[in-house]
């Protein structure tokens, strides 16, 4: 009889899946782990409308030792809405990673892929976990083929230091409404549509029980040219739904943080938190600007900057692939540099590879 077994989680497992998400820290000069507070299912609403969460208990043990999810989602392909899947959360405990375990739950994956096929998933893997890299790519024995897509870049921006405003001409900047969604979901949707894999956005997501249920359309700013939407962001905390916690510092940042904390008591600088605590961070999500205008996008993140530093939030984490003409404006700002690997997954048999005619994009408030 085998020590494993494999089965999906049921909300009973709920408290063990928290547990192991949080057991499993991301190392570097500050070690974080991310977590989903108070319910692991509810953060799954995120990721896409449907979940399926595979877990791998040690039958000696009764203990989950790893787990990994499996979503459906509505995105963007060739231009249009089509209904494809995420892999995400893929989590092992360190002592239980050897033999053919990974093998075998990828196997418990593919029954769930053969009940309920797409015709292929999008995954991305944190840059620096080389662990997750070396065992996912390269072709191995029952595993379907990750598909390198390029790199996700994801910088921490610094909420602290006031920002001289910038203007285009014939452009204003103002907080969103609630009267302006049908207008701004429509032009966000226009801009996703030219990118593969971007989230398709739809009213009812706003709606409670929706995946977006706790982003307002006062959490967006906006961008008029003639009264017309030219540019948008949305700054959404998802503190209800997952965190990021302080694990460790390095022994330089240990000897450093009293003394930068110091210095925030008496400037805008944002103190570094103590070991154990969350870290206050919001995202910057749902980017778009007529025409892939740097100088728009830049003009209202500079809008959006100098108002969200005045608030709560230490950082603003901010989504955009390599290849984006709007990714060279985030260079303009301090930040935590971060990326992660995008791949296509799918399984050769099926005669379905994913597409690769448009610069693709991961929402990454929702990954």
């Amino acid at each position: 009889m085998s020590r494993y077994a494999f089965a999906l989680a049921e909300p009973a497992d709920d408290a063990e899946l928290r547990a192991r998400m949080a057991a499993d820290w991301m190392e570097g000069d500050v070690g974080v782990s991310f977590r989903r507070e108070p319910s692991y299912f509810a953060g799954c609403s995120l990721f896409g409308h449907r979940a399926q969460i595979i877990k791998c208990t040690d039958v000696d043990s009764g203990r989950i030792v790893g787990l990994g999810g499996r979503y459906r989602t509505l995105a963007f392909v060739d231009g249009q809405a089509r209904e494809i899947g995420y892999l995400a959360d893929l989590r092992g405990d360190a002592s239980h990673r050897r033999g053919t375990l990974l093998a075998r739950g990828y196997r418990f994956l593919r029954s769930l892929h053969e009940a309920d096929p797409v015709p292929f998933y999008v995954s991305v893997v944190l840059e620096g976990n080389q662990a997750a890299l070396g065992s996912l790519v390269g072709a191995r024995a029952g595993l379907p083929t990750y598909t390198a897509a390029g790199r996700m870049l994801t910088p921490a921006v610094h909420l602290d230091l006031p920002r001289r405003p910038l203007h285009v001409d014939g452009v204003t900047f103002a907080r969103g409404d609630p009267a302006q969604a049908t207008e701004i979901l429509d032009f966000i949707n226009g801009r996703m549509a030219q990118r593969q894999f971007a989230p398709v956005l739809l009213g009812c997501d706003f709606a409670p029980g929706g995946r977006m249920q706790t982003l307002r359309y006062e959490d967006f700013f906006v961008a008029r040219r003639a009264g017309r939407v030219v540019a948008t962001l949305a700054a959404w905390d998802q503190a209800a739904l997952r965190q990021t916690h302080i694990e460790r510092y390095s022994p330089r940042l240990r000897a450093v943080r009293p003394f930068h904390n110091a210095a925030a008591a008496v400037t805008p600088l944002k103190p570094l938190p103590p070991v154990g605590a969350r870290v206050p961070y919001l995202y910057l999500c749902f980017v778009a600007a007529e025409g892939d205008d740097p100088a728009l996008f830049a003009a209202l993140l500079r809008f959006a900057y100098n108002i969200l530093r005045k608030g709560q939030w230490h950082y603003a984490i901010v989504g955009l692939h390599e290849t984006h003409p709007l990714a060279a404006v985030l260079a303009d700002y301090r930040s935590i540099a971060a990326a992660g690997h995008l791949f296509t997954v799918h399984y050769p048999q099926d005669g379905v590879a994913p597409p690769e005619s448009r610069a693709p994009h991961l929402e990454m408030a929702l990954a």
